[in-house]
């Protein structure tokens, strides 16, 4: 008894012609009734009637129709569990990141992937929320980090909701409050971060009805720092993006609090390769209990 043997006979059966399923498994209707003549023999028992109407199951196949369909779907579930098992050993997956998930959280979640999964080949490309997304539609990237305003056409998971902070020189009068609200910094000079992170400190003051006196459009979350440690102007950003160690700086909550939704997307979960699937794992379980680690 073959894979082939019981592949055409249950194709009989569903199309109740030797022809038909000749056509649709591709082969001749020869090798469709020797198929079918050497799983008789091998089980001791008629299995197909032809006549002029076409092919009919006997009743003994009939009993052997169930088995013969249960053969078939954990053949094709060994074949799954083979190809994940060839795709964790050898596979590969590349990640789209932008730099705050790469500085605070790709460290600990790949080492901990590398150590489960050494055969895997990790690709980070690193990018503008934009560009990630780009990425992903086009199928540079299989999974990516982006934020949930971005995630349009692809799947996405919330991983992270991050506040955004609120940077002062140290010596400025409102370090001493512990919640500031946005009415009270209409007019001090203000470091507006480049695109990305702008939108929800625009919409910020928007809602307030407020025109912050911008004085600077900076990209490098570095030189905000620097910026508003030389005391030229105080500027709000997202926490995950801020250096460990801050100088001369205070950091402090808005009493509007506004986070903006940190998530792993890919173009589709369930499409996902097997590395793919295990690195979407391990990211949702570390961040989850990171406070474990």
């Amino acid at each position: 008894m073959t894979i082939i043997q019981i592949e055409v006979f249950l194709k009989v059966v569903e199309t109740k012609s030797f022809t038909k399923a000749g056509d649709i498994l591709g082969l001749t209707q020869s090798a469709v009734s020797h198929a079918i003549a050497n799983l008789e023999a091998a089980l001791g028992f008629q299995l197909i009637v032809r006549n002029r109407l076409g092919a009919k199951v006997t009743p003994n196949g009939e009993m052997i129709v169930p088995y013969i369909r249960n053969i078939l779907q954990q053949i094709q579930l060994m074949k799954l569990e083979a190809e994940a098992i060839t795709g964790l050993q050898k596979g590969k997956i590349s990640i789209g990141t932008f730099e705050s998930v790469t500085i605070k959280w790709l460290p600990h979640i790949l080492r901990r992937f590398n150590q489960q999964f050494s055969h895997i080949e990790v690709e980070l490309r690193e990018g503008s929320y934009e560009e990630i997304v780009q990425w992903l539609q086009t199928g540079t990237v299989d999974v990516g980090f982006i934020l949930e305003q971005d995630k349009r056409i692809v799947d996405f998971y919330p991983l992270k909701d991050d506040r955004l902070k609120l940077l002062l020189p140290s010596t400025h009068e409102l370090s001493r409050h512990q919640k500031i609200s946005i009415q009270q910094l209409k007019s001090d000079p203000f470091i507006m971060p480049y695109k990305g992170c702008d939108e929800h400190v625009r919409k910020l003051f928007k809602n307030q009805n407020i025109i912050p006196n911008i004085k600077f459009v900076i990209k490098d979350v570095h030189s905000i720092v620097a910026m508003v440690q030389g005391g030229l102007g105080i500027s709000i950003i997202p926490e995950m993006t801020l250096p460990d160690h801050l100088d001369q700086i205070c950091t402090k909550h808005i009493s509007d609090d506004v986070y903006r939704t940190i998530g792993i997307s890919a173009p589709d979960f369930k499409q996902l390769s097997p590395a793919a699937e295990k690195f979407l794992e391990l990211t949702k379980f570390w961040i989850s209990h990171k406070s474990d680690f």
